[in-house]
């Protein structure tokens, strides 16, 4: 839980404390620092007074290196005081983010300070009484029925959103309706890529708007998202066998990575009495169980995956080749996993192949989410006969970058081989693959393709992720 810093004095910061109190189910603890007497406000246990003169630096500075701040609100009717304690802030944390109240223009010198927020109170009520001019055009927060369908969102560097083409983000009964970057307006398309610190423009039903905006927000990378939220495990007895059983427990590995997550296992053909009775066995709060005694339908894995929330799916190699669910799957927009011949739990190494497409720059989030999760390396192998890694070098920078933002080591491998063959010898690996609507093992043109990803994605040998990408 990150914490929030409210220095305040007077009345406006009196009320802005009771409304923060008001709420319940705060994401974060907030400390009110001020120099009056503690507020007399509605208890809430996510919200403490610590009473001492802001203006003194020493205190200040004090208190500040003992607790770590995300953000720091500036409220203050007296504007010399509150400059004097932003110039105080800033004499030790040069980043922190800081939010002030200017009254008078106090702070319209201070303009290179990116990491400093100023609200104009005068501007504010100006444009607030404009919107009440006839014939003029309203601005966003007064569009609408008033009840929070429209509202805007900061990506952080570590969202699972951040990276990820619009195409690939499933909208249900909500939209990306327009981005903010670089101070300008954006009108997204399929093709358009989200981006750390852009400010996007949300429309929808306000509760679904306010699980996305958690989901948005999230620093953690909460696998599945954005694709979902639960997992979804497909076996059919008839084919797999006693298999489903070791099917079904690294299914349950991996779930307990995860918090507040479910696991839905659809039992298709349960002919096999031995096999459906040691399966009924799994079933716990988490783990919902579901029979059908034919063929499932394109139908009921669509109403399993939206009834559900379904972020991953689970399929034996043999399932997706047999039934040609591939063009079915992509047009979900889930995550698929693919059970290989070295159970999950074995995995020592999670690879991405460099290809000749821009999709690898799509499944980097999730590739550095999944290694994070298993513990496991993660590693970018740039395989040429002919040696051009230059071809790549835009590649090897994104993953560089995006492991100074997870805080985290990608192994990058560069080496004059083919990528089939050199993957073929390698053990223990999970391999992180584009997913496209072009990808159908069962047609015979799959076989004559010569991209690495059709070529990887035709052995079962090792375990896959496939991550959807937007169509080339």
């Amino acid at each position: 839980m990150s914490d929030i810093l409210i220095i305040g004095q007077g009345k406006v910061a009196a009320s802005f404390v009771q409304k923060v109190a008001s709420k319940e189910h705060l994401e974060h603890q907030y400390t009110l620092l001020t120099a009056e007497e503690p507020y007399q406000i509605k208890d809430n246990r996510n919200v403490r007074f610590v009473t001492f003169d802001p203006t003194s630096l020493f205190r200040l500075k004090q208190f500040c290196f003992d607790n770590k701040y995300k953000s720091v609100f500036i409220i203050y009717e007296d504007m010399k005081e509150a400059k004097a304690i932003y110039c105080n802030l800033r004499e030790f944390n040069k980043k922190v983010r800081i939010i002030v109240l200017d009254i008078n223009k106090s702070f319209k010198d201070i303009s290179s300070d990116s990491y400093l927020s100023v609200i104009d109170s005068i501007n504010l009520l100006r444009n607030r009484l404009y919107d009440y001019l006839p014939n003029v055009p309203v601005i966003a927060q007064n569009v609408g029925l008033h009840e929070g369908e429209i509202m805007e969102v900061i990506v952080p560097f570590s969202s699972s959103y951040a990276f990820r083409h619009i195409s690939s983000i499933p909208q249900i009964k909500w939209k990306i309706a327009a981005i903010y970057r670089n101070n300008k307006l954006l009108l997204p398309t399929n093709a358009t890529m989200i981006r750390p610190r852009d400010l996007l423009l949300i429309i929808g039903k306000p509760q679904i708007l306010r699980n996305v905006y958690s989901r948005i927000r999230s620093e953690n990378g909460v696998f599945p998202e954005p694709f979902g939220k639960n997992f979804y495990l497909y076996v059919d007895i008839d084919k797999d066998g006693e298999k489903a059983l070791e099917y079904i427990e690294e299914a349950i590995y991996l779930l307990n990575k995860f918090d507040n997550k479910s696991l839905v296992i659809r039992v298709v053909n349960p002919n096999n009495l031995e096999v459906a009775n040691a399966i009924k066995k799994y079933s716990a709060d988490n783990i919902r169980i579901y029979y059908t005694f034919k063929s499932s339908s394109e139908a009921l894995i669509s109403n399993d995956i939206l009834e559900h929330e379904i972020g991953l799916m689970l399929l034996s190699f043999d399932t997706l080749q047999r039934n040609s669910f591939s063009k079915e799957l992509y047009a979900y927009k889930k995550l698929i996993y693919l059970f290989g011949k070295t159970p999950l739990k074995e995995i020592k190494e999670a690879v991405v192949v460099c290809n000749d497409k821009k999709s690898i720059e799509e499944i980097s989030s999730v590739a550095f989410y999944i290694s994070e999760t298993l513990k496991v390396n993660l590693s970018l192998r740039d395989y040429n006969p002919q040696g051009k890694f230059s071809e790549n070098s835009f590649t090897v920078e994104h993953f560089e970058a995006l492991a100074h933002v997870h805080n985290t080591k990608v192994d990058i491998i560069q080496e004059r081989k083919n990528p089939v063959k050199a993957i073929k010898s390698e053990k223990s690996i999970l391999l992180v693959i584009p997913f496209s609507s072009e990808i159908d093992l069962k047609s015979i043109k799959t076989f004559f393709k010569r991209d690495v990803d059709s070529l990887l994605l035709r052995t079962n040998t090792h375990p896959k992720l496939l991550i959807p990408v937007v169509e080339s």
